[in-house]
């Protein structure tokens, strides 16, 4: 690949930026999912104390009720984190991806040095042992 001009290059460092500023919004994002989770559980823990010294079956219910919408908050928590985590390791990858390009190395190609055949045509040659 030929080397970016400046203009190409600027773009890529831009893109690369963004992709930062991203990263950290994530990181923010899961901050807030976590402490939220905290106080979630914190509550979760509260009304299951309650639940013990609830005199009729309507407060129970309640209280049920309470404690089933605490659970289903704290498994929306845990797939919130994967998806989060899902998507900084596809940022990462464009990070670096941007930055290959930014280098002047297409990563589409950088593995082509690795290919296990290096003859081009039929003639006679050397034979390479691996």
């Amino acid at each position: 690949m030929d080397s970016l001009d400046e203009h190409d290059a600027a773009a890529v460092h831009r893109a690369a930026l963004e992709c930062e500023a991203i990263a950290a919004d994530l990181e923010r994002l899961k901050a807030m999912i976590a402490d939220a989770g905290g106080r979630l559980l914190a509550s979760f823990n509260a009304v299951g104390t309650l639940e013990s010294g609830a005199r009729d079956e309507a407060a129970r219910q309640r209280l049920a009720g309470a404690l089933a919408n605490a659970v289903t908050a704290l498994q929306f928590q845990d797939m919130a984190n994967q998806l989060i985590g899902h998507a900084q390791a596809r940022l990462a990858t464009m990070q670096e991806t941007l930055t290959r390009i930014a280098q002047g190395v297409d990563p589409l190609l950088a593995t082509s040095r690795l290919q296990p055949v290096r003859q081009t045509g039929m003639g006679a040659g050397s034979i390479d042992l691996f």
